[in-house]
C-alpha cells in the first residue's frame, strides 16, 4: 500500500452470499485497520439504497465500494442489475455536489473464483493510489 492510500477510509457494502465465513474474515481486517475500513454485509447488493452510499461518504469514507455476487448468480435474480443502477444514480448525485464519481465503485465478483471478503478488501486497498482523501473529511 502506498503513502497516499495509507490513510484512506474505505467503506465496503457487500452481498453476504460471496463469503459464507464473512463474519470471521472481515473481523480480522477490521481489527488490523481499525476505523479505516468499514464493512456492511447486505442480504443482497440490490437492497442498497442511494442514501446508504451517500451516508457513507458523508460519514468520512474516501471511497465506497458495492460488491455483488457474480452476474447470473444472484439468489434474487436481479440484485446485481439493481445494484448497478443504484451506483450509477448515486454517482450522478455526488457529481452534482462536486465529488468525483470514482468515489463510488461497483465490484462484481467473478464467477467460479470464490473470494473471501478480506481478500477482496485487501486487493481493493492495494489499488487505491489514484484517489485522495475526500474533501468532505476536511
Amino acid at each position: 500500500m502506498d503513502q497516499k492510500s495509507a490513510g484512506l477510509n474505505i467503506t465496503i457494502f457487500f452481498c453476504q452470499q460471496i463469503d459464507p465465513d464473512q463474519d470471521t474474515n472481515r473481523r480480522a481486517l477490521e481489527k488490523e485497520l481499525g476505523k479505516r475500513i468499514r464493512f456492511f454485509p447486505l442480504p443482497c447488493s440490490g437492497r442498497i439504497d442511494p442514501l446508504h452510499l451517500m451516508g457513507a461518504l458523508e460519514s468520512g469514507a474516501d471511497k465506497v465500494y458495492l460488491v455483488t455476487c457474480p452476474e447470473g448468480a444472484c439468489r434474487y435474480q436481479e440484485g446485481n442489475l439493481r445494484a448497478r443502477k443504484r451506483i450509477a444514480y448515486t454517482q450522478g448525485l455526488i457529481e452534482e455536489i462536486g465529488l468525483e464519481r470514482e468515489r463510488l465503485e461497483l465490484i462484481i465478483t467473478p464467477a467460479g473464483n470464490p473470494v473471501t471478503v478480506d481478500e477482496l478488501a485487501r486487493g481493493l486497498l492495494a489499488r487505491e493510489a489514484l484517489i485522495g482523501p475526500s474533501p468532505i473529511r476536511g
